[in-house]
């Protein structure tokens, strides 16, 4: 008989109604389609360790934290060029994962 892990069952409960409340502020809030809220909410629950806390709080209670990486800030994104905060968590993100790549392309949005 397969045991059954009550833990990661609990997790992935947790995971869902975390998911579900994000899409529900994506759609509601920020005027997402159904798919970009998915997809945005599964790149959201993904983000590196030190992105967690103005997540967390912008999800509470909508407060915008400032997080600025390598020349780039959520507020330049917001602001400049009409990002979403959670989009400009993403791209703060990316520049965390893929420095070389991400850095040359938010480079050029800025040009056009």
């Amino acid at each position: 008989m397969k045991k059954i892990n009550h833990d990661k069952i609990a997790g992935e409960n947790g995971k869902n109604r975390m998911k579900e409340k994000i899409i529900k502020i994506l759609i509601e809030e920020l005027d997402y389609s159904e798919h970009v809220a998915d997809v945005t909410a599964d790149d959201l629950l993904k983000l590196h360790p030190q992105l967690q806390p103005p997540f967390q709080s912008w999800l509470e209670n909508r407060k915008i934290t400032n997080v600025e990486i390598l020349g780039f800030s959520v507020e330049q994104l917001v602001k400049q060029r009409g990002y979403t905060f959670p989009s400009a968590l993403i791209s703060m993100d990316w520049l965390l994962t893929d420095s070389e790549t991400a850095k040359i392309e938010l480079s050029e949005e800025i040009r056009r």
